[in-house]
């Protein structure tokens, strides 16, 4: 089946010229959702939106509805604030282990303009009101740190530990704070001098902490509860039974929130005022009850916006709930996102056609074509290699069975089924090599069938087997033998640390095809001060090693793939670099919206796999990128 591909003239060039942007822009406009779960939703003085998800992306939704599609991270975004100029975006991405780091973006150069790393999470992340700080609350004794926002240097703000704060509210005028502390106290500093004006005892371990009603009131979340404090006083005004309630943030007078019992949502509301008897608030009275909401768009954040709700879910997607007062008590949600693309997983180059893979196809196609031969239809797999004129299909993290598919006659054979999961999968001419669990590697021969154990350790990265019988495989340092670097002899087993440096080795290439006598990988290594990616040159024959090129930073997602005598990299993240290996030519190529995932290559094309599912083609001689391709759910191409 044959389809051609259709341009962006043909499919959004109205609503594009709409928003005012260049339809060249590195970021990418459409309504499509996130591809997981939205974390935050922050508002601009303007009235558009910035959401952040699990995928790494941010989206900068305009009132029109369309969102400008950008990710920064192949990380989890839990926090986002934006500063009171409506284009620099702070944001806390993490790996939720031991990656903690806070970064400023300005939005309309998409630059970030600075990353700082923390050795604990982070509990809050605000900007104060005129954006002269960035106020950053971490898991330690220590507490806030504050932040210049343009140069991410530390500016000594209070004088004391505040401890873990998980709330910062600063006043208008930037002259004092608010903290909340999961310990139980609501403390008040003057921001001028340094000092602390008072300290209230009240609720502990409250959760989603906000501010409202002029800051003359707090709220937050505990054992399904919704607790209402005298922010003055710390005094517990109200606890309100809820089922699973979720604050809607930036509203002031009036306190928001959402219950769900588990079948539906009901948005609620507490309105507050201060009398001459004291700060009193009102009993919670039902706005709306919304019955469209499934359990996969279970909400997952939701904020006010000029008379309207804005909603982010468990599946990505964002909603619209508006709160005139003429609407029915059942609320109707607008939906703002929708999915309008099919995700591919994998591609893999034969000649110059390039194959990828859907959720559900496999189809053939190229640039200069435009068009999409489909091949046939898949069952879950997530990776293709290509093998001669046919194809090998696995799944990266199952024991589902290696499958090998001739490109002619459609016939798939099961080559053989794997006994643990697998992490990896190599081609070295007839010869599969794949890690099990990061724990085994293994070697399956085609012709024979044999199936065959090379090594066990444990942090196993990739493997590549060299001259037929020597195997080199990358791993973490960490585990015996402690090199990142080691040589296995399959026939005599004996094993040898090689000299390359660093925490953890992975990626490596072996330019088989012109009988190199090099291996290339990636190292990276992270210590207290220290970060830093390197590409490296191993030599088996002189068991020496060379760095080829450096970024200081830690990069341990990123990708090595050799083409002839050019290397191919992501490392740094913000762009992939070619380096010709005979020349020492260098050439920066620009990234799309979505940060690369894997590189293949023809001698006339080069095509890269983004992380959210699309493809980017680019010129081999200068690196220019010629279009950026998705594929829309109706199996069609569209062209950015």
């Amino acid at each position: 089946m044959y389809t051609t591909l259709f341009t962006k003239k043909q499919f959004i060039s109205l609503l594009l010229l709409s928003m005012g942007l260049s339809l060249w822009g590195q970021v990418h406009v459409s309504t499509q959702a996130h591809q997981d779960m939205v974390n935050r939703i922050a508002v601009t003085k303007d009235g558009s939106i910035f959401s952040a998800g699990k995928d790494g992306f941010l989206i900068r939704w305009a009132q029109d509805g369309l969102g400008e599609h950008y990710q920064i991270t192949e990380l989890d975004i839990p926090m986002i604030a934006v500063h009171p100029n409506g284009n620099d975006i702070a944001v806390y991405e993490t790996d939720g282990f031991s990656i903690h780091r806070v970064s400023v973006w300005n939005w309309t150069s998409l630059r970030r303009k600075f990353v700082k790393t923390f050795t604990n999470s982070i509990t809050s992340l605000d900007f104060t009101a005129k954006g002269s700080l960035l106020a950053v609350g971490t898991a330690t004794v220590n507490g806030m740190v504050f932040l210049n926002p343009s140069t991410g240097q530390t500016v000594s703000k209070i004088k004391e530990s505040t401890g873990i704060v998980s709330m910062f509210q600063g006043s208008a005028s930037e002259k004092s704070a608010v903290l909340y502390s999961p310990t139980g106290s609501l403390s008040y500093y003057n921001m001028t001098n340094g000092s602390r004006k008072e300290r209230f005892s009240t609720e502990t371990q409250l959760e989603q902490v906000v501010m409202f009603g002029n800051n003359m009131f707090c709220a937050g979340v505990k054992n399904n509860q919704l607790h209402v404090i005298d922010a003055l006083s710390g005094k517990t005004l109200s606890r309100i039974s809820a089922r699973s309630p979720i604050i809607v943030n930036g509203s002031d007078s009036t306190l928001y929130y959402l219950e769900n019992d588990g079948r539906s949502y009901t948005l609620k509301a507490i309105e507050s005022q201060i009398t001459e008897k004291g700060a009193t608030v009102s009993t919670p009275i039902t706005i709306k009850a919304l019955s469209d909401i499934n359990a996969a768009n279970a909400v997952t954040t939701a904020i006010y916006s000029q008379n309207k709700i804005v909603l982010g879910s468990k599946a990505g997607n964002l909603f619209e709930l508006p709160l005139a007062s003429e609407t029915a008590p059942v609320g109707q949600l607008a939906v703002i996102t929708e999915n309008m693309y099919d995700k591919i997983y994998d591609i893999a180059s034969i000649g110059s056609d390039f194959y990828f893979l859907t959720k559900d196809t496999i189809f053939r196609s190229s640039y200069d074509t435009g068009q999409i031969d489909t091949v046939g239809s898949q069952n879950g797999f997530t990776n293709i290699v290509s093998y001669g004129q046919d194809v090998i299909l696995w799944s990266r993290g199952t024991k589902k069975a290696i499958v090998l598919m001739n490109l002619q006659t459609k016939e798939t054979q099961t080559l053989f089924t794997p006994k643990n999961y697998i992490e990896n999968l190599r081609l070295f001419g007839n010869k599969i090599v794949y890690i099990e669990g990061s724990t085994t590697v293994k070697l399956f021969d085609i012709d024979t069938r044999a199936n065959s154990e090379l090594y066990t350790g444990t942090g196993i990265q990739d493997a590549v087997l060299y001259n037929g019988t020597d195997l080199y495989v990358a791993k973490s340092a960490s585990s015996n033998p402690r090199s990142p670097l080691i040589s296995v002899d399959t026939v005599t087993q004996e094993t040898v640390m090689m000299p390359v440096d660093g925490n953890v080795a992975f990626s490596l290439s072996l330019d088989q095809e012109m009988g190199s006598n090099v291996i290339y990988g990636i190292q990276a290594i992270s210590q207290e001060n220290k970060a830093q990616t390197t590409i490296f040159a191993f030599y088996p024959e002189r068991k020496t090693s060379s760095a080829i090129m450096k970024v200081a930073d830690e990069d341990v997602s990123a990708f090595l793939t050799l083409y002839g005598t050019t290397i191919y990299t992501n490392i740094g993240k913000s762009q992939i670099r070619s380096y010709d290996t005979k020349t020492r030519k260098s050439i920066n190529m620009n990234r799309s919206s979505s940060l690369p995932l894997k590189l293949a290559r023809s001698s006339s094309r080069i095509a890269v796999l983004n992380r959210d599912g699309s493809i980017s083609w680019y010129n081999p001689g200068n690196g220019q990128v010629i279009a950026d391709w998705y594929m829309t759910t109706d199996k069609q191409w569209v062209e950015f």
